[in-house]
Order: structure tokens, then C-alpha cells, then sequence
């Protein structure tokens, strides 16, 4: 049978020949292995590993043309975003703050704390001061130094920072404070102690900005608004119990307890910035070189403010020459100022960021809250020394009521904020000021404290609506690199607005004691009433604010309704 060997090699050849075709079907063998062991993956209702995990851009998936799976690849890179740098005091959208971020905020709102509650608990010892130094009119020039240095080196907080580092520069500034604190409690001569408290006002000049910017470093724009509430219900409780503070410590140690308290709270508040708050990354593009002539033109404005406004609490309009000497310097100094930093390459304070309208509105809303937030702070501890001879502990523990209502602040601001936006808060903080004022405008001897302390109250509650969603709504409406020159602009121009706000209401206050013959009650009543027009006015930049709201508001919502693309940057 030769032949069936033949005929079966034959039929074999055509049986290969016909099996050829389908090996050249298959584009890949080891695809088609994967595949067919994925198919049992792919018959169950829920896989562990999800297809999107691993895009093939380059591979068009089963039942898809190939330009459909080219143009949803692109997607999927772009859905994971990185939120903000460890130790910033807020973490990505429903995180929790890691530890070292927490300690970070508590340090940095200590800074600003510290700062701020040094100048209330030293105005309690002015009168022990001038008993061992002197006249007022010579230790007056504890307060006044203290404020020349202060504004003189606040302007280059932004550049020190971008520099040497927010870290570096907090360190420094709570080392010089506590430097400038023991000179204060060594001095034995008025000279020593205004030099040693120029030393403190240029360490809190840097570190009250320094602490904002810490503060705020790395945290995302939806999480503003609860580190300023919190932030800014810790600096409105300062005021508030620094008269209670400073009183008990000058009973227990003197003029100059007020100062030793501050070492070692420095001593604490260094050592735990040097073990817990983390180094800045570089700056984008190098340090910048510093602008010598914007920081002696900077200076000299402010500088001549603050002596302009000294002169004037102390003489009122008759201040005549001496008045108008550091006028026209600060005027001149300002406009030289504006100048230079409009046309610098590296300027020290970014100027354009007035051109952006909230941020504009929002920096006018604070200076203008200097008559909200200080004006007070002088008339009614006055009212209840002078007027009701209560000792400087009563009344600061009577000032205290006050804190509940900054308390129900920092929780009620981000609710408003989130709700109406921040103009509109602000002008309900000023209505509810504006009521809390009425009573105080019919002041006598026999005014009921209970009445007076729920009027402190609510007025508590009010000055938090307005100073926490108008500081919030400035840093929202800026960029992340913009915030130490922010953080400069800000405090500058409300320590500036506050130093104005007690001048003139000092002025008032005094002409109205000459009128009533004495700081009776009737005296504060009207500097009271004079101050409740003064709110009023302040409805205006609120009312600005709120409107620039609005067109934020609107140009935002202006390409997703119209259905056009934003316009470039």
C-alpha cells in the first residue's frame, strides 16, 4: 500500500496550507494568552483591579474606533491632583491635618498672639512706668517707639521671607522679641528702655506678617476661610484680656513683669518652631535682590504716618507746623514710593495686586475696621476705670464677655462666607457693631453692667465678621506666591488704620472731657455717639467689597453658562 503514505503527506500539505491563513489573523500570540485568562475576571460582577488602572492609550480598546480611545486617554493623567506641601496647616480636601501640620498653625498663631497682646498689657503699665522713669509725655515714647520700628520694617517682611525662609525668619523675629524683652526689664534709664522697645516693635514688625504667612503657606483656597477664623478669634481674644493680664502682673512684679513675661514664652515658642515647623522649599527663580530705595522710601512714609499721627492725638488740629512737617514727608514718601515699585523689576511690595478688585476692596475694609476693632478697645476700658473707678483686673475681666462673641465668630464667619460670600458678612459684622454701640451712646453712672457686657457681646460677635471674612476674602483672591507681600500690605495698613483710629478718637474723647468738665460719663457717651456716625461710614468700602463679590462671582460663572472658554491669562 505505497501509495497511502503518499496520498496522506499530500492531504497533510493542503490541511497546512489551508491552517496558514490563521496565524496571520492573530496580530499578537501573547495578548491572546492574557486575554483568554482574563476572561474569567471579566464574567464577574465586580473586578479587584479596576480596566482604568492601567490605560493603553496607544491600543484602542475592543468595541471602541481607535480616535474615541485616543482622545479619552488623555483623561486619566490629569484626574489625581497633588494637594499641598507637608506641614502646611491644612491637608488635601477630607484629610486630617497630620500632626506637625497642627503644631505648625498653634506656632504660628502664637507669633501673631504674643505680638499683639505685648502692645495691650504695656499700655496697662504706663502709669507704673512713669512713676519710676518720669513725665508721660517722656514715656509716651515707649508706645511711640515701639510703633516707629514696627512700621519701619514691615514692608521687607515679604523679601526677608522669600530670602531666608518663612522658618528662618519666624526664628529670628522671636529671638530678637525676647532680646528686646530683657532689655526692657534691665533698663535702668528711659533711653535704654525705648531703645530696647524700638528693638521689640522691629521684631514684631516682622514677626506679626512672618506668622500670617506661616500660617497661611501651603493651604488651599476652600480652607481659608477656617484657619483665618480660627486665627483671627485668637488675635480678637488678645485685646481682650490683656488689660486682665497686664493688671495682675504689674500688681505681682512691677512695671516691668509685663516684660519678663514675654522670655519665656519666647524660649517655648522657639524651641518648638526649631523642632516642628518645617524649611520653605526655594524660591521659584532665585532670591530677589532687595529694593533699597522702596525700602527707605516705605519707611519714610510710614514712619511720618505714625509721628503725623502722634501729633496729632497729642494736639488735635492745632498741631499746626508740627503737624504738617510729617504729613508732607509721608506723603512724599509714599509717592515715591509707588513709583518705584510700579517700574521695578524686583520690587519690595507687589503694588498689582491692588489691580485685583476683591483684594483692592478687601485691603480699604481694613483700614477703615481700625475705628471697629481699636477705637473701642480705648473707650470703654476708660469708661469703666475713669468713669466707674473700677482697678485694671475688674475691668479687663469685664472686657472678657466679650470673647464669647468672638468665639461664635470663628464658627458663624465660615458659615456666611460659604453662603453669602464675604462682603455681605461683613456688612451684617458692621450692623450688628452698629447695634451693639447704641447702648454706650447713653452711658451714665448707674448704666447696668449686665446690659453693658451683652452689648460687649454682641459687639464681639460683630467686629468677628468683619475682620475675619475680609482678611479671608484678600488671601482667596490672590495666588499662593502672592501671600507674603499680602501678608505685609495687610497688617501694615491695620496697624497703620488702628493708630489712626485711637488718635482721632483720643482727640475727640479729650475735647469732649474739656466740654463735660472731666471724663465723666457723659464724655464717653459722646465720643460714643460721635463713633456710631464713624461706623457708617465704614458700610461703604463693606458695600464695595460686596460688589466686587458679585462680579467675581459672575465672571466665574460667565464662560460655564455661556458655554465659551475662558479667556487666556
Amino acid at each position: 500500500m505505497p501509495t497511502t503514505p503518499a496520498r496522506t503527506t499530500v492531504n497533510a500539505a493542503k490541511g497546512k496550507a489551508r491552517r496558514k491563513p490563521g496565524p496571520a489573523r492573530k496580530p499578537a500570540p501573547k495578548p491572546t494568552a492574557t486575554a483568554t485568562k482574563s476572561k474569567p475576571q471579566a464574567n464577574k460582577p465586580q473586578a479587584n483591579k479596576p480596566q482604568p488602572d492601567k490605560p493603553q492609550p496607544n491600543k484602542p480598546q475592543a468595541g471602541k474606533p481607535a480616535a474615541e480611545a485616543s482622545a479619552t486617554a488623555p483623561q486619566q493623567p490629569a484626574q489625581p491632583q497633588a494637594g499641598p506641601p507637608a506641614g502646611s496647616p491644612a491637608g488635601p480636601p477630607g484629610e486630617a491635618p497630620s500632626k506637625a501640620a497642627l503644631l505648625t498653625m498653634v506656632i504660628a498663631m502664637a507669633g501673631g498672639f504674643i505680638a499683639l497682646l505685648d502692645t495691650t498689657i504695656v499700655n496697662v503699665s504706663m502709669q507704673e512706668t512713669t512713676a519710676r522713669f518720669g513725665g508721660i509725655n517722656q514715656v509716651q515714647w515707649v508706645v511711640t517707639a515701639y510703633l516707629l520700628a514696627l512700621a519701619a520694617v514691615m514692608p521687607a517682611t515679604g523679601w526677608l521671607a522669600t530670602r531666608f525662609g518663612t522658618k528662618r525668619v519666624f526664628v529670628a523675629a522671636v529671638a530678637l522679641f525676647a532680646l528686646g524683652s530683657v532689655g526692657c526689664a534691665a533698663a535702668q534709664s528711659l533711653d535704654q528702655l525705648v531703645a530696647a522697645r524700638g528693638l521689640s516693635g522691629a521684631a514684631a514688625g516682622v514677626l506679626t506678617p512672618v506668622s500670617t504667612i506661616l500660617l497661611t503657606r501651603g493651604v488651599p483656597r476652600e480652607h481659608l476661610g477656617r484657619v483665618q477664623a480660627l486665627n483671627g478669634s485668637v488675635m480678637l481674644i488678645g485685646p481682650l484680656l490683656g488689660p486682665t493680664i497686664g493688671g495682675l502682673l504689674v500688681g505681682w512684679g512691677g512695671w516691668s513683669a509685663v516684660y519678663v513675661v514675654n522670655v519665656p514664652f519666647c524660649a517655648v515658642l522657639l524651641a518648638a518652631a526649631l523642632r516642628w515647623v518645617r524649611k520653605d522649599a526655594p524660591a521659584e527663580g532665585g532670591a530677589r535682590p532687595l529694593d533699597v530705595l522702596g525700602l527707605v522710601s516705605s519707611a519714610t512714609a510710614t514712619v511720618s504716618t505714625v509721628l503725623a499721627i502722634h501729633e496729632y492725638a497729642e494736639h488735635g488740629a492745632r498741631a499746626g507746623a508740627a503737624l504738617l512737617v510729617p504729613v508732607g514727608l509721608a506723603v512724599l514718601g509714599a509717592v515715591v514710593f509707588v513709583l518705584r515699585e510700579l517700574r521695578a523689576k524686583a520690587p519690595l511690595l507687589d503694588l498689582r495686586l491692588f489691580r485685583i478688585p476683591v483684594y483692592a476692596a478687601a485691603v480699604v475694609n481694613i483700614f477703615c475696621l481700625g475705628f471697629v476693632l481699636y477705637s473701642p478697645m480705648m473707650l470703654i476700658p476708660l469708661y469703666f476705670e475713669d468713669a466707674r473707678g473700677e482697678s485694671a483686673v475688674a475691668t479687663g475681666l469685664l472686657m472678657s464677655t466679650g470673647g464669647l462673641g468672638v468665639v461664635t465668630a470663628a464658627w458663624l464667619s465660615r458659615v456666611l462666607l460659604r453662603r453669602i460670600g464675604g462682603g455681605a458678612t461683613v456688612l451684617i459684622g458692621i450692623g450688628l457693631t452698629m447695634l451693639a454701640t447704641l447702648p454706650m451712646t447713653g452711658l451714665t453712672g448707674t448704666t447696668p453692667y449686665p446690659l453693658i457686657c451683652g452689648s460687649l457681646v454682641v459687639r464681639g460677635l460683630g467686629t468677628g465678621l468683619t475682620i475675619v471674612p475680609t482678611m479671608t476674602r484678600a488671601f482667596q483672591s490672590i495666588r499662593q506666591q502672592s501671600i507674603p507681600d499680602a501678608s505685609s500690605q495687610l497688617n501694615l495698613t491695620q496697624r497703620i488704620g488702628g493708630a489712626l483710629a485711637i488718635a482721632v478718637v483720643t482727640v475727640v474723647l479729650t475735647d469732649s472731657a474739656k466740654a463735660h468738665h472731666g471724663m465723666v460719663p457723659a464724655a464717653f457717651a459722646h465720643s460714643f455717639g460721635w463713633l456710631l456716625g464713624v461706623y457708617g461710614v465704614t458700610l461703604l468700602p463693606a458695600l464695595a467689597l460686596l460688589l466686587a463679590d458679585l462680579r467675581e462671582k459672575r465672571r466665574a460663572a460667565r464662560p460655564a453658562g455661556a458655554g465659551q472658554p475662558a479667556p487666556a491669562v
